[in-house]
């Protein structure tokens, strides 16, 4: 979870591998659907 910012800076993936994300917003409204699936690497 990151408060208060709208990054994150994840340093110990490794740059060979490929990684899946989804995001979703929590406050005080409730919480947001998900994104889509994002895939990132090689």
């Amino acid at each position: 979870m990151v408060y208060g910012d709208n990054q994150y800076w994840i340093k110990l993936l490794d740059k060979l591998s490929t990684y899946y994300f989804q995001i979703e917003a929590i406050n005080e409204n409730g919480v947001s659907k998900k994104t889509q699936v994002m895939k990132v690497g090689i």
